[in-house]
C-alpha cells in the first residue's frame, strides 16, 4: 500500500471517517491528536471509560483509545488495581461496546518486553484488543513532552520513541493500517533523545533508578516505522 501524507490521511479520515471518538482527549497525546483530527473527545465527567453505561451511543467509525494510567511508580504499589482497571478492564469494555467501529489502541513500545506493572497492563490491553475486537490497530510507541521533563536521562535505555509533536502526526498518518504497528524515529538512547531539548541533561543508568524497575530495551527484533 502506498504511503500517504498527513494531509491526505487527514482529509480521508474527516471525509469518510467523520465520526471519531477519542478517549484521553485532555492528555498529552490526545491534545496533540486534536490538532490534526476532528473528533468527539468527551471529558471524564461526561464519559467514564470504566462505566459503560456512560458511553456515547452514537455510531463512530473509529475509536482512538488514548486514555491510560501512566504513573509507573505508583502503579507498582499504591495504585496497582487502578492501573489494571484503567488499562485493561476499560479497554475490554470499550472493545465490546464499540465492536462495530475500528478500534485504535495506543500501547507502549515496552509492551513487547514488560518488566513493571504498567508495561504488563499495556500488554494485557493488547491481548484484550486482539481477542475481542474484529477490526483493530495497535500502536506501539513512546512519546515525551517537549522539552524533556526530567533532570536525568539513562544512557543505557534504548527507545525508538520521540517527542509528542513528532509522534502524533506519525500516528495520524498510519491510522488506515490494521493489526499491530510500531511508530518511532529510529533506535536511540533516552539520554540522546533528552539531550536534543535539554543539553545540560544529567546522564544516569537504568539501575540507578530504584523507585521502579525500568526496561533497558524494547524488542530489538522489531524495526520501527521511520
Amino acid at each position: 500500500m502506498p504511503e500517504y501524507s498527513i494531509q491526505d490521511l487527514n482529509g480521508y479520515l474527516i471525509g469518510t471517517m467523520s465520526k471519531i471518538l477519542l478517549t484521553g482527549g485532555s492528555g498529552l497525546l490526545g491534545t496533540e491528536l486534536k490538532k490534526y483530527l476532528e473528533v468527539t473527545a468527551p471529558k471524564h465527567k461526561d464519559m467514564d471509560i470504566l462505566k459503560p453505561e456512560t458511553y456515547i451511543e452514537n455510531h463512530f467509525d473509529m475509536i482512538i483509545h488514548c486514555a491510560a494510567y501512566t504513573d509507573v511508580v505508583k502503579a507498582e504499589k499504591e495504585d496497582k488495581s487502578i492501573c489494571y482497571n484503567t488499562n485493561v478492564l476499560a479497554t475490554k469494555y470499550l472493545c465490546e461496546f464499540y465492536r462495530f467501529s475500528k478500534f485504535v489502541y495506543i500501547s507502549s513500545e515496552y509492551a513487547m518486553n514488560p518488566v513493571n506493572w504498567y508495561s504488563w497492563t499495556k500488554k494485557f490491553g493488547e491481548d484484550i484488543v486482539k481477542e475481542t475486537h474484529p477490526k483493530y490497530l495497535i500502536v506501539r510507541t513512546l512519546f515525551k513532552p517537549r522539552p524533556f521533563e526530567h533532570p536525568k536521562a539513562c544512557i543505557d535505555q534504548w527507545t525508538h520513541g520521540d517527542y509528542i509533536d513528532v509522534i502524533a502526526p506519525m500516528i495520524v498518518a498510519n491510522l488506515y493500517k490494521d493489526n499491530t504497528i510500531h511508530i518511532g524515529t529510529g533506535r536511540k538512547t533516552t539520554y540522546e533523545l533528552a539531550k536534543q531539548t535539554k543539553p545540560d541533561i544529567i546522564p544516569c543508568l537504568v539501575d540507578d533508578i530504584t523507585t521502579v524497575k525500568l526496561p533497558k530495551d524494547y524488542d530489538t527484533s522489531i524495526k520501527a516505522n521511520n
